[in-house]
């Protein structure tokens, strides 16, 4: 009876947990207005030492470009990020760094591909795929991401935008001298030497592509940035970019139910991984948290120990609001020319 007690409360927590930090949303009640009814917290309490700094604000997967998907017949609208017109997009837009997602794919080729999420049912045609009949982007090959299409109704010339080259990103972005942020989405079905191999293949394309970033930060979990510390640190200093260079992004994953255990109940376990995470002589890693994660006692915690807070999941100007006064310091945004600095 006590082990059922004790369930019910933690599966209770976390909902309200959920329920007071989420995200504004039709006929939702404010983040703010929901955590003083529960009297869970008082903003004006929360120390805001960002509040004299402008925020950063980072283009999600290039730029979001919308796009109305066609799902068995219906359109539905949806963001279809990573693609070249988003890329392109946020070269020319105001913002201070764009952030894309980076996978490997079969045979590798010396190169990554743009692509958020393993899973290509959702946003590429199955039709282009006959080849291999692939399902994860972790098994095309070269010739299927050039013969791929986003299932996207939003066409250029007759043709929807296809799968990206992270080869092809840094030719676009060439001479703009943006800040990048290359988000390692490398899959569990890796080995240790495939990893590597493409820590390896990043490394080469920034060098030969030099011209096209000012400044390059990595996000990844907790256990692809330590593969990438380690990786870094048994590399000989060189004239090009080692990645020592490249300031770290801890993400923390809402989808992980650790992640939120930790949340609720031991947020000092985040605060531990991300010190493990810091590099001698490097600057010290941002901590990238899910709206819904970013709560007033989370972010005073992190004020006081000198984190540097970037959150996305949001693209609600109330929310921008409420964060900056919880001295958030960045925000990922799909449309990062909503937000007016």
């Amino acid at each position: 009876m006590g082990v059922l007690a004790l369930s019910l409360v933690i599966i209770f927590g976390l909902l309200l947990f959920e329920r007071v930090n989420f995200p504004y949303g039709n006929d939702v009640i404010s983040n703010e207005s929901l955590a003083r009814l529960q009297g869970l917290s008082d903003l004006k309490s929360v120390p805001n030492s960002n509040s004299d700094q402008a925020i950063l604000i980072t283009g999600h997967r290039g730029s979001g470009v919308a796009g109305n998907i066609m799902i068995d017949g219906d359109l539905e609208e949806t963001i279809i990020g990573n693609t070249r017109r988003g890329i392109l997009r946020a070269v020319k837009a105001n913002i201070d760094f764009i952030e894309i997602d980076l996978r490997a794919f079969a045979g590798g080729e010396n190169d990554l591909v743009l692509y958020h999420d393993s899973n290509l049912g959702k946003l590429v045609l199955p039709s282009n795929l006959v080849a291999s009949g692939a399902r994860e982007m972790e098994d095309l090959w070269l010739s299927e991401i050039k013969d791929s299409r986003y299932r996207t109704s939003d066409l250029v010339n007759g043709e929807a935008d296809r799968i990206v080259l992270f080869s092809e990103f840094l030719e676009l972005a060439s001479g703009s001298k943006q800040n990048i942020i290359l988000d390692l989405k490398f899959s569990d079905r890796f080995n240790e030497a495939e990893v590597i191999a493409s820590f390896e293949k990043i490394l080469d394309q920034l060098n030969k592509h030099s011209s096209a970033y000012k400044s390059v930060t990595i996000f990844g979990d907790f256990q692809v940035l330590r593969q990438w510390i380690a990786f870094v640190r048994t590399r000989d200093r060189r004239d090009d970019f080692d990645g020592r260079a490249a300031r770290l992004g801890y993400t923390v994953l809402a989808k992980h139910n650790q992640n939120r255990f930790d949340i609720l109940f031991r947020p000092s376990q985040i605060f531990e991984r991300w010190s493990q995470l810091q590099m001698p002589g490097s600057e010290a890693p941002i901590l990238v948290l899910p709206v819904n994660f970013a709560s007033g006692p989370m972010l005073s915690r992190a004020d006081e120990k000198g984190v540097d807070v970037w959150v996305y999941g949001t693209e609600d100007p109330r929310d921008w609001r409420m964060l900056e006064e919880r001295g958030v310091g960045g925000f990922i945004l799909d449309d990062p020319a909503a937000y007016s600095k």
